[in-house]
């Protein structure tokens, strides 16, 4: 782990961590994983205030989780969820109706 990442930032590595090497993501990625990480706790914090961050910041902590394997189709993919609307591949599925 870089030695710069806040502890808001260490907080989202250790609790991203495993998820990403699932997805076979090594040594090679640690920076984008740490910038990952960086934005990821920005975007929190200020979702934490009851705001919404800036679209720049959600579009691009998107990016680099689905470029890490953890969203996106890539994410689905790797773990077997193919199909979104397949209602046994949908964990959300069986939800209420509100």
């Amino acid at each position: 782990m870089p030695d710069y990442l806040s502890a808001e930032a260490q907080d989202v590595w250790f609790e991203e961590l495993e998820r990403v090497v699932a997805h076979g993501i090594n040594a090679d990625y640690s920076s984008t994983f740490a910038r990952y990480c960086s934005m990821e706790a920005v975007c929190r914090s200020i979702f934490a205030k009851g705001e919404m961050p800036r679209g720049a910041y959600t579009t691009e902590v998107r990016k680099l989780s689905e470029l890490l394997g953890i969203s996106g189709l890539s994410g689905r993919v790797s773990t077997g969820t193919t199909d979104p609307l397949n209602p046994a591949a949908n964990p959300f599925a069986a939800l209420p109706d509100a």
